[in-house]
């Protein structure tokens, strides 16, 4: 057994925070709750499975104006050499 955890009355578990650093787990993050034969299990659902493209939609952390394909083409932009 790694913690024992108590059940509160408002149905919330807290994990030790010796757990939450070796883990990698922070405030908000989600975690999967399984029934297993021998008991339950908790898995982290991390925030890089995507369902949709949608969902991708500014992951990138660009913050400027939207860019058309037409000008994505990096051909458009590369140095064409001197003649």
């Amino acid at each position: 057994m790694d913690a024992l955890l108590t059940l509160s009355s408002k149905g919330q578990l807290v994990i030790p925070a010796r757990l939450r650093k070796l883990l990698g787990l922070q405030p908000g993050d989600r975690l999967a709750l399984s029934i297993e034969p021998d008991g339950l299990r908790l898995t982290p659902q991390t925030m890089g499975k995507t369902s949709t493209a949608r969902e991708l939609i500014g992951c990138s952390g660009y913050a400027g104006p939207p860019v058309p394909l037409e000008r994505m083409d990096p051909a458009l932009y590369a140095e064409r050499p001197q003649l």
